[in-house]
């Protein structure tokens, strides 16, 4: 493993390299979805590395064994002169997930690249726009594109609710289509929600009933405000929770129209399918982010 590199190295001449973050409970989560994108793109952009995947991933879980790493993130970078495994803490918590995600437009506008579609370490516009966007007071910003389409955010997809329906910018967008994006995505399939993959312009954002954004580390984050507009979240159900005799007593009792329930790592999901349709109380969807999504 490499702790440190050349000025010669690629990485460090002109940012090319490419990083997976893991979120480390008892265990990685979507351990093979990750490293599988990263040599995805090893393939895809042509990056010449000397290490096989099978060889990376035996290193990635030697470390987090010897380490003992637990609730963490797990960051591995792969790059022309080796790779680096580093953690840090997971900075969300109760009160973000309560308070929810202001989210205000970054002053980058993108092109269409085929670089946007990967996680890569040239990774400045979208550190320059999560800065920008604490600075002014939000969570986050979101890229459009120059003709004023939503793409995502700096550190997250982004998602809308309309009619009982769920709307994502379409795959095709230069955007990273995420680990988390596509859980949701399938997890919506298997509780027969409609995902309409689209193009989505940013003055259309009045015209939703509710957003939220995603990613490996947060799991789903309700969005409460995009600049000026603000999404009332009275009838929908966001649970941070585990406990499912306390979801199925939270649902009869608010009678939500959509239910989003959150950071259910330790459930199946067949579990969560029949617990959300045996406590249905006749209107609304149920939306589950479990197995880490």
């Amino acid at each position: 493993m490499k702790n440190n590199i050349s000025f010669n190295s690629k990485l460090s001449k002109f940012g090319i390299g490419l990083f997976e973050t893991i979120k480390i409970e008892n265990e990685p989560i979507d351990f093979d979805l990750h490293m599988n994108r990263l040599y995805n793109s090893v393939r895809d952009l042509n990056i010449k590395i000397d290490i096989d995947k099978s060889t990376l991933k035996d290193k990635v879980l030697m470390y987090i064994k010897h380490n003992n790493i637990k609730n963490k993130a797990l960051r591995v970078t792969l790059f022309d002169e080796g790779y680096n495994i580093s953690t840090r803490d997971i900075i969300y918590n109760d009160k973000m997930y309560n308070e929810g995600f202001k989210l205000t437009i970054s002053p980058i506008k993108r092109g269409d690249s085929i670089i946007y579609r990967h996680k890569t370490t040239n990774y400045f516009e979208n550190i320059y726009t999560k800065e920008y966007a604490t600075k002014n007071g939000f969570d986050d910003a979101i890229f459009l594109s120059t003709e004023g389409k939503i793409l995502e955010c700096s550190m997250c997809n982004i998602f809308f609710i309309k009619y009982n329906k769920i709307y994502t910018p379409k795959d095709e967008l230069p955007i990273l289509n995420g680990i988390m994006k596509k859980r949701i995505e399938d997890i919506c399939i298997e509780l027969n929600i409609e995902v309409v993959k689209k193009e989505i312009y940013i003055d259309e954002i009045n015209d939703f009933e509710f957003s939220f954004v995603t990613n490996s580390l947060m799991g789903a984050m309700k969005v409460k405000l995009i600049e000026n507009t603000k999404y009332n979240n009275d009838n929908i159900l966001f649970l941070g929770e585990t406990d499912i005799d306390i979801i199925n007593q939270s649902i009869i009792e608010l009678n939500p129209k959509l239910v989003i329930i959150d950071s259910i790592q330790t459930m199946y999901s067949e579990d969560i399918t029949a617990a959300a349709r045996k406590c249905k109380p006749g209107k609304g969807n149920y939306l589950t982010n479990n197995e880490s999504m």
